[in-house]
């Protein structure tokens, strides 16, 4: 029964690693269960390299979180970030594109942000 599909037509993970390979896989597996994703402390990061590299990646994660809401759920976002040197990231639904294309939206943002 190795390697074959099952009824329903899904193969979740655990079954794709039981199909593939021999018995000698498996005392191997305990090892790659220490990879993957490790807990970070949210706290102010000093090193500059370090802290753009992780801007640039999470910013990216919230513009993408910001579209897949607005599209799951019809709803209008706006997502202003602003980098530490002040750029300015945004990510619209067309109906609030004028708060950040139009002047007097412009004017309103460059005001927040100064004061």
């Amino acid at each position: 029964q190795q390697g074959a599909v099952p009824e329903d037509g899904f193969i979740n993970d655990q079954d794709a690693a039981e199909s593939v390979g021999d018995d000698e896989d498996e005392e191997e597996k305990p090892k790659d269960k220490k990879a993957g994703r490790r807990k970070i402390k949210i706290e102010f990061i000093q090193d500059k390299s370090r802290r753009h590299i992780t801007f640039s990646k999470r910013k990216a994660g919230i513009m993408k979180k910001a579209y897949e809401l607005s599209t799951l759920t019809g709803t209008q976002v706006l997502l202003l970030v602003v980098s530490e040197t002040g750029l300015v990231y945004t990510f619209t639904t067309a109906k609030l594109q004028p708060l950040v294309t139009q002047p007097e939206g412009k004017n309103l943002i460059q005001a927040c942000l100064n004061s």
